[in-house]
């Protein structure tokens, strides 16, 4: 491993995991306490309306940001661009969703989601005002100032989400949050760093010929993910969409949400590394080691406690969702280590790369989906997703190595340590569930995740001494571990003096 570049990637990707930590587990708390407080059919609702909302924020989701870090030398005129770009569509999506809000309740059969729509429209033109020039902190690696950007709304709206579910119990409370977090995020983007942005269109030329791409990218995207919650709430019900979009929700926090602070924190180190493929080839095994070291364990360990976490963090009414959490955690783990793949491409310039392969990943989800029928229950949809996305790896991983010569032998021993310690924890797991019988309680829920971080941590630390302690991901968190604990006898010494 490099180590010329392993310090401050790891510190980068440790920021961007403790922010994406943060959020998320403001964000599985707040969920936790709402489907306890809102039905299926109420999380069904604001699923298809948020789903439609980012349907239609894909067509002025231009990549502005990822354009902006791929060009590294910046202007005023291109920040004024992107801001200018981002306030017409905001403008134009809000009238175009007040046009939309009838025809969108009549296809779905559901009188409550025209005023839904009306109120989630107002979420367009409060998002294009948003700071465009914090894109800085990504492209100087601040990433403790991004993870100040995103935390305190979050932490804010959060509050204020779960007072209004207390005093609505409905779904606005949702519509409501939604619309708080916005509101916060724009106005922290300017409290953080002051800018007063021109309205110019001068640099759209340079911007759009690499971000189209990002648009049709993020397109392809919603189609493979987001899309199925209107496709449940069609074909199935409402309620159905409920549970689907919660199921999506907690299955994919283990795995998505770790790759994605990783993927972020990667991605302006690629793009410093773009002409040195040897650099970029180490940073690419060290990213995808991160990733699966961290959310392999996270999502098999949820796969195998579904059982006992719907039934006792959800609640009984959402007993559906345990075969859909299940199929989810297995999809969300192959695609948070496909992920990483996209970026080589964006930090080598070459978006439409990335657009090629999320075009290849939809096409086989429907062609899954529909094909083989699995469109009749609500884990139909899942299965398709992980179909498609076994699809998704193994072309991105050849394109890649196309591109950079990476080595497939290299890539699976780098990780071959946490793959067979995941196995292992989710053997023992089962023997502990089968052999103990242990009765369903939040207690044993907590007991078996502890159990299997226990099983983990022993059997990868066990095996990386046995590989003769080599560079890797777990050397980099015994040598921070080893620091922590050295700070601490230090600490103690001088007390005790």
């Amino acid at each position: 491993m490099n180590h010329q570049h392993s310090p401050k990637l790891a510190k980068s990707a440790l920021l961007m995991l403790v922010t994406r930590l943060i959020i998320n587990t403001l964000g599985i708390v707040s969920s936790l306490v709402l489907v306890r407080i809102l039905s299926p059919q109420d999380f069904g609702i604001a699923a298809i309306a948020m789903s439609l909302y980012s349907l239609v924020s894909l067509f002025g989701d231009f990549g502005l940001n990822t354009a902006l870090i791929q060009k590294n030398k910046l202007e005023k005129s291109d920040y004024d661009t992107g801001f200018t770009i981002n306030l017409i569509f905001g403008v134009v999506a809000c009238l175009f969703f007040v046009i939309m809000a009838n025809t969108i309740s009549v296809f779905f059969e559901d009188p409550r989601l025209e005023p839904v729509i009306y109120a989630v429209s107002s979420l367009f033109v409060i998002s294009s005002f948003k700071n465009i020039k914090v894109v800085d902190f990504q492209i100087e690696m601040n990433f403790h100032l991004e993870l100040k950007l995103q935390v305190i709304p979050k932490l804010i709206s959060f509050f204020g989400t779960l007072l209004m579910a207390y005093l609505l119990e409905s779904y606005w409370a949702l519509i409501f949050g939604s619309l708080l977090v916005t509101l916060l995020n724009v106005t922290f983007s300017y409290v953080m760093l002051p800018y007063m942005p021109s309205l110019s269109l001068k640099g759209v030329r340079t911007l759009f010929n690499f971000s189209k791409w990002i648009m049709l990218n993020n397109l392809f995207y919603y189609l493979n993910n987001k899309s199925v919650d209107l496709i449940v709430g069609k074909f199935i019900s409402t309620s159905a969409a409920g549970i689907y979009s919660i199921s999506k929700e907690m299955a994919t926090l283990p795995a998505t949400e770790i790759a994605a602070p990783i993927n972020k924190a990667s991605y302006p180190a690629y793009a410093k590394q773009k002409s040195n493929f040897e650099a970029l080839r180490e940073l690419f095994y060290q990213t995808t080691s991160m990733i699966t070291v961290i959310a392999l364990p996270a999502s098999l360990g949820l796969m195998i406690t579904a059982d006992y976490f719907v039934p006792t963090v959800l609640g009984d009414k959402w007993m559906s969702a345990i075969p859909v959490i299940q199929l989810l955690s297995v999809f969300a783990f192959i695609s948070s280590v496909s992920s990483n793949n996209g970026y080589i491409f964006l930090a080598l310039g070459k978006p439409k790369v990335t657009t090629l392969i999320s075009a290849i990943r939809i096409l086989s989800f429907f062609g899954f989906l529909f094909g083989l029928n699995l469109i009749e229950n609500i884990e139909g949809p899942a299965l398709a997703l992980i179909l498609s996305s076994i699809v998704n790896l193994f072309v991105s991983y050849f394109l890649v190595r196309r591109e950079i010569s990476i080595s497939i032998t290299k890539t699976v021993v780098t990780n071959m340590r946490a793959i067979l310690s995941a196995l292992a924890m989710c053997i023992m797991l089962f023997l502990v569930k089968h052999y103990l019988n242990f009765d369903v309680s939040l207690f044993t829920f907590l007991l078996l995740v502890l159990l299997g971080a226990v099983f983990y941590s022993g059997f990868i630390l066990t095996a990386w001494v046995y590989s003769g302690k080599p560079e890797s991901v777990e050397s980099l968190v015994a040598e921070k571990l080893s620091q922590t604990f050295g700070k601490f006898k230090v600490s103690m010494k001088k007390r005790t003096y």
